[in-house]
C-alpha cells in the first residue's frame, strides 16, 4: 500500500476511508498567496503595511469599525489595481475594486441577480442592508479571490465607473 500524499489545495490519499484528520483536511482550506504584493492601510492605521498572506484580509477588516471608517489594499508604484472600502452605518461594508489603465474603472461591488444594475457613482450612497451592503463575509470572500487574481465569486457584480 502506497503512502498519503498532500499538497496545499489538494488532498490525494491513496487508502480511501471515511474519516480525515484535521491536519489533512485544514490542507483544502488553506488560502494561496496573493498573485502580487499588496500594501493595506485603514483610517486607524494610516500607514501603509505589506499583506502578508490571505487571511490577514479578515483581520484588515475587523479593524474598521466605525461607521465612516475606510479600509484600501493596493500594489507596488506602478498602482494597476486596488480595492477600497468603508464601514457603513447598517454595520455592512461597501466595496469597491478598481482596474488602472490611464484611466480608472471602478466597480462597487454588489451581491445578487442584479448586481450589475447597481451604482457605482462617487456621490451616490449604499442603501442599508441593499446588495451594494455586504457583510465581513462577503467581503472577504470578494477581497480574497481578487487579492489571488481569481475574479469576483458566483453571485457577485456591479456597475463601473470611469474616472479620468
Amino acid at each position: 500500500m502506497s503512502e498519503k500524499t498532500a499538497t496545499v489545495g489538494h488532498l490525494d490519499l491513496d487508502n480511501l476511508r471515511e474519516w480525515y484528520s484535521a491536519e489533512e483536511l485544514n490542507l483544502l482550506l488553506q488560502d494561496p498567496e496573493p498573485v502580487e504584493e499588496l500594501f493595506w492601510n485603514t483610517t486607524s492605521t494610516r500607514s501603509w503595511e505589506e499583506l502578508e498572506s490571505i487571511p490577514q484580509i479578515a483581520d484588515i477588516l475587523l479593524l474598521v469599525t466605525e461607521p465612516g471608517h475606510t479600509f484600501q489594499l493596493e500594489g507596488e508604484e506602478p498602482i494597476t489595481r486596488y480595492a477600497q472600502g468603508a464601514r457603513l452605518e447598517d454595520g455592512n461594508f461597501m466595496l469597491e475594486l478598481a482596474v488602472l489603465d490611464g484611466r480608472a474603472y471602478n466597480m462597487r461591488i454588489a451581491y445578487g441577480p442584479n448586481a450589475e444594475q447597481t451604482s457605482s457613482g462617487p456621490d451616490d450612497d449604499v442603501e442599508a442592508h441593499g446588495p451594494q451592503s455586504l457583510t465581513l463575509a462577503q467581503v472577504y470572500e470578494v477581497l480574497a479571490r481578487w487579492a489571488t487574481g481569481q475574479g469576483l465569486p458566483a453571485g457577485y457584480g456591479g456597475s463601473i465607473h470611469v474616472y479620468g
